[in-house]
């Protein structure tokens, strides 16, 4: 594919992402509310940035940027709080956000499960129940008709490997299971029925053309040290567990997919290392290592020749000191992959706004909007408005455009000395 040096495609989508319990508050119903009460975390989410009641300032911001595209996903727990009863109120209201997001000239992306579940089907085994499959068939068969004339694309299933790591792993998401590997596993298999039921579903309700797809996170697994076998095994185990495993059991039941990409993974055992204490990193102590995009988007591509898009990448950055710079090291990544016949249809910055990040509570920062959580008072971010200039130009800025080039046969990123920084 021949692409323009720095300029992206005819009809490139810029966009940004988030999902419903980490921005839109006043949920009692989920298991996370639970998880909270019970102390385990380092903040209740509350009123988290309150877009409940806000979301026409957040559909403001991602206009007054120039974006799109424009990612929430539902909230079954809002939508089904008893088993059975489902708050036609509350998928209105969703219905009524994504009507006035299309209505600002704006393409929507919903996720229709983003890691929270409804309390009841978490106390009968979450993920690893039988029946979670077909209760959430009967969610997406409730909402989907509801919001179809104003949904562009729609995604089942967010990142299975990352909930069942941080559920029956790491234990520090609902439901807290730590280590436990068969657990993890009948997670990933009744969350790849939970994808087929839904994305049949949505077909049969919306014509059997309808374009339905699922968000991965994707890491960079690669050497710690050159050379030696072990870590060719490693990264081979790793990308597997953490990107195989789940993905090739619904292998040709996507019709697109979302790659999603934050940080690199070196390998030298059967351990990997997000934080080794090697600059750049996030305010998190991710590794920032943006070639790893363009690996992430050429290991899908190659392996499952759908269409993609990313649909998140982004670090915490609580003084956006290190985004701009992230930004278009990544973006420019993501064009040399398109640049070598990599299928990608937009890239969705995470996240529009700063939300409740998990464990983590309300410290890391991940918007391209900074929010006030006392005030919930929205403010552009100096990398929101270099974000909105490269979706407005579709490609990169003069001034700021990075030269890509190849070190040891590795990818790397080596700043253009005839270029400013941001």
């Amino acid at each position: 594919m021949r692409v323009a040096r720095w300029r992206f495609p005819d009809g490139f989508l810029w966009g940004a992402s988030t999902s419903s319990y980490q921005i839109e508050g006043g949920n009692s119903a989920a298991d996370w509310a639970v998880w909270e009460a019970e102390g385990r975390v380092h903040d209740s989410c509350g009123a988290a940035a309150d877009s409940w009641n806000r979301y026409a300032e957040d559909v403001e911001l991602a206009v007054s940027m120039g974006l799109g595209v424009y990612r929430i996903s539902i909230e079954w727990s809002r939508v089904e709080p008893e088993p059975g009863h489902f708050d036609d109120d509350a998928i209105a209201h969703y219905a009524e956000w994504l009507a006035h997001a299309r209505a600002r000239g704006l393409q929507t992306m919903v996720v229709l499960w983003h890691f929270t579940n409804p309390t009841w089907l978490t106390e009968n085994g979450s993920w690893e129940w039988d029946e979670a499959p077909a209760r959430f068939e009967a969610f997406v068969r409730r909402v989907v008709p509801r919001l179809a004339g104003n949904v562009d694309w729609w995604a089942t299933i967010n990142e299975a490997n990352t909930f069942a790591r941080h559920g029956w792993l790491t234990g520090e998401w609902p439901p807290g299971k730590r280590l436990d590997y068969p657990g993890g596993f009948r997670v990933y298999a009744r969350l790849a029925d939970a994808h087929r039921r839904a994305r049949s579903a949505i077909r049969e309700l919306l014509g059997a053309s309808t374009q339905v797809g699922l968000t991965h996170v994707v890491p960079w697994t690669h050497p710690a040290e050159r050379g030696g076998g072990f870590s060719a095994g490693c990264i081979a185990f790793w990308d597997w567990l953490t990107t195989f495993a789940f993905l090739d059991k619904v292998r040709g039941e996507f019709d697109w997919l979302g790659v999603q990409y934050y940080y690199d993974s070196p390998c030298k055992t059967l351990h990997y290392d997000i934080d080794d204490g090697t600059p750049p990193r996030t305010d998190m102590g991710w590794r920032i290592a943006p070639e790893g995009l363009y690996a992430a988007v050429m290991l899908c591509w190659r392996r499952y020749g759908v269409p993609m898009l990313v649909t998140e990448n982004g670090l915490a950055d609580a003084a956006d000191a290190q985004r701009s710079r992230f930004l278009l090291d990544h973006v420019a990544w993501l064009h040399r992959a398109i640049a070598e016949g990599a299928d990608v249809r937009g890239y969705l910055h995470w996240s529009l706004l700063d939300n409740f990040e998990w464990a983590y509570g309300f410290g890391p920062r991940f918007g391209l909007v900074e929010v006030d959580y006392e005030t919930f008072e929205r403010r552009l971010r100096p990398s929101g408005e270099l974000f909105g200039e490269i979706a407005r130009a579709n490609e990169l800025p003069e001034g700021l455009r990075p030269d890509l080039r190849y070190a040891d046969g590795q990818p790397s990123l080596a700043p253009n000395p005839d270029a400013g920084t941001p």
